[in-house]
C-alpha cells in the first residue's frame, strides 16, 4: 500500500510552469543551448515540478526541443526538421552512423535506459549505456 501511495505521488503533478525565461533553467541546460542552439530562438520553456524531480522542455521557434532532468543533463533532442548537432551526439555513436549510415542525419536522440538515435530515413537505432549498437527498428 505505501509503494502504490508513493508512486501515486509521483505521478501527480506539483504544477506546470510555462515561461521564456531561460534563468529559470539548470547551469547545464542553459550552456548546451548556448553551445549548440545559440541560434535557435526559445518559443518557451515548460517546468513540469513532480513531488520527487523536475524535467524541463523548451521548445524553439523552429519546432526542435529539447528535454531535459532535474540537474540540466539532456534527456531529449528533437530536431525535427534538421540534425542534432554532431558535436552533442556521443562520439562513439556518431562514428556508426556516419560509417553505416553515410549521409543521413540524426534528427532525434533520447537516453535513458539505453539511447535511441532516430535517423533522417526514419530508422530507429539503439545503442546501449556505452554507446554500443545493439539494434535497429524500421
Amino acid at each position: 500500500m505505501i509503494v502504490g501511495g508513493l508512486m501515486a505521488l509521483q505521478t501527480v503533478s506539483a504544477s506546470d510552469v510555462v515561461t521564456r525565461d531561460m534563468a529559470r533553467l539548470p547551469r547545464a541546460a542553459r550552456e548546451l543551448i548556448d553551445t549548440y542552439f545559440a541560434s535557435e530562438k526559445v518559443s518557451y520553456v515548460k517546468i513540469d515540478e513532480e513531488i520527487l524531480s523536475t524535467t524541463y522542455e523548451v521548445v524553439f521557434v523552429s519546432g526542435s526541443e529539447i528535454e531535459f532532468m532535474d540537474d540540466g543533463v539532456w534527456k531529449e533532442i528533437d530536431c525535427r526538421h534538421s540534425a542534432v548537432p554532431m558535436s552533442v551526439v556521443p562520439e562513439k555513436i556518431a562514428a556508426y552512423v556516419q560509417q553505416h549510415f553515410p549521409g543521413v542525419v540524426i534528427n532525434k536522440m533520447e537516453k535513458g535506459k539505453h539511447y535511441e538515435v532516430e535517423l533522417s530515413n526514419r530508422l530507429e537505432l539503439y545503442f546501449d549505456r556505452n554507446y554500443n549498437f545493439v539494434g535497429i527498428d524500421d
